[in-house]
């Protein structure tokens, strides 16, 4: 089993009561832009999530925001973690009887205000864990709006 993980691109992300997230204003994989570049979103916010199987836990991982048109990183977050044995302590106490496979999540939310894009392109959401190849955690494709004339 390999590491993997995913985005979810919004306009906002709430707490709620009870520990619960709300993201407001989700993008399906796309963004329209009105205007011409460069040119500044008041706010976009990301929430990425990085599955390991539990044999793997996690030690240093740093997610990393590319935007349009950028070969480094434009943003870098790093996620902090609980030392290897307490992974495993969480593991340990799962019911593994399901036969499905046991994974560790780690997860954040990145609030990007302002933002500042220069082209359209792909926004692109990336994570190192332990020094290790890039993994993908989702992109996002920012557009200039259509034109609609009647």
């Amino acid at each position: 089993m390999n590491r993997y993980g995913y985005s979810i691109f919004c306009d906002d992300i709430r707490n709620e009561a009870g520990g619960k997230l709300s993201f407001i204003g989700c993008y399906n994989g796309v963004i329209f832009i009105s205007g011409d570049f460069p040119l500044v979103l008041p706010k976009l916010c990301v929430h990425a999530h990085i599955f390991s199987p539990a044999t793997q836990p996690f030690g240093a991982i740093t997610v990393r925001c590319y935007l349009p048109g950028d070969d480094k990183p434009s943003f870098e977050e790093p996620i902090e973690t609980p030392a290897h044995h307490h992974q495993a302590g969480l593991v340990a106490n799962l019911k593994t009887d399901t036969g499905a496979p046991l994974f560790i999540v780690a997860a954040t939310s990145l609030i990007f205000t302002p933002l500042e894009l220069r082209h359209t392109g792909l926004m692109r959401m990336r994570a190192v864990i332990d020094a290790e190849p890039e993994i993908r955690l989702g992109s996002l494709r920012i557009e200039h709006a259509p034109i609609f004339r009647s």
